[in-house]
């Protein structure tokens, strides 16, 4: 019995490492012990009727990395998980409120709120191109 689940955590944690080698491309940046993380719900792929149920819970923190294979991770109370995540199922979760900036790098508060201006004045060519529309619909229908 032993002998079979240490085939089975064997052959588990080469197919985790296969398809992390794989999808290495895919990540954004390596994530690093500390770093807040997202996983991914697997389960809700086979369920009918969950369309707009979470698809990702957390966030949880990476406690390590096990050799360039499957993420260590614990809740954020420090709980470590007893189960290990392949790096295609977590991904980088940016709390509400903090920039989103590159780690290590700080905006100045001129370069904030000149993001925050630029982004404003796209809203609001937003709402402009939407109320010529209208505008538009409405003199067509009184002609």
């Amino acid at each position: 019995m032993e002998e079979a689940r240490r085939k089975m955590n064997k052959a588990w944690e080469t197919s985790v490492q296969y398809w992390d080698r794989r999808l290495a491309h895919c990540l954004r940046k390596p994530l690093k012990s500390g770093d807040l993380v997202l996983v991914y719900n697997k389960a809700l792929e086979t369920k009918w009727g969950n369309l707009f149920k979470h698809k990702w819970n957390g966030p949880y923190k990476i406690v390590k990395q096990v050799k360039n294979g499957p993420y260590v991770l614990a809740e954020l109370d420090g709980t470590v998980l007893t189960r290990m995540f392949a790096a295609n199922h977590v991904k980088r979760f940016y709390p509400r409120g903090e920039s989103q900036a590159e780690e290590g790098e700080e905006l100045t508060q001129e370069e904030q709120e000149e993001a925050e201006e630029e982004e404003e004045e796209e809203y609001e060519g937003l709402q402009e191109e939407g109320t010529e529309g209208e505008e538009e619909e409405e003199e067509g229908s009184t002609e």
